[in-house]
């Protein structure tokens, strides 16, 4: 009786009231940042480049605002000159992400939250040396959705191990991102 009455609940939780499902191409330009934050050194004059595909899930207006829950996969490139020779990071993301809008409809102000895997193509990145090539991915973004559905936002991402080996050194970079939307 009980496994009946849990059937309505799951249906609500993981059913979209959108019809269409919306996407998003992100195109992404920033630099590395210093040891201010959670990163041991710094790589502040790394430049970043990258390229993300969104696709929204699900969405819930709720009496504190607009929730959505995308998917992302993303591509990211930094490049730095350390001691006199040029090196590339390359860094391929999967990750749930949520945004939150604080009115009921998806326009305005928004902040955005995301966590999940990465796969880095170097451990050590300047004077910064992981202790493994997969890592955990985390990104804190802000921004705002125009009329036309297009976003633009600043995001901060860190990268590391989140203490599963020993040490965890991590990075962080910070960007401006211009989000192509399409349904």
């Amino acid at each position: 009786m009980r496994r009946l009455s849990a059937v309505p609940l799951l249906c609500c939780l993981f059913t979209t009231p959108a019809v269409q499902a919306e996407q998003e191409v992100i195109i992404g330009a920033g630099k590395g940042l210093g040891d201010a934050l959670i990163q041991q050194k710094s790589i502040s004059s790394a430049k970043m480049a990258g390229i993300s595909y969104s696709y929204r899930f699900v969405e819930y207006p709720t009496a504190t605002g607009l929730w959505q829950w995308w998917g992302q996969a993303s591509y990211s490139h930094l490049t730095l000159d350390h001691r006199d020779e040029q090196q590339d990071q390359n860094i391929f993301e999967l990750k749930p992400v949520v945004r939150w809008y604080p009115c009921n409809v998806a326009r305005g102000l928004f902040g955005e939250f995301g966590v999940g895997g990465a796969y880095l193509t170097r451990k050590n990145f300047g004077d910064i040396e992981l202790t493994t090539k997969p890592n955990f991915a985390l990104h804190f973004a802000a921004g705002y959705r125009l009329g036309t559905g297009n976003v633009l936002s600043l995001r901060y991402s860190h990268f590391s191990n989140a203490y599963t080996n020993t040490p965890n050194p991590g990075f962080d970079f910070a960007s401006v991102n211009w989000n192509f939307n399409f349904q």
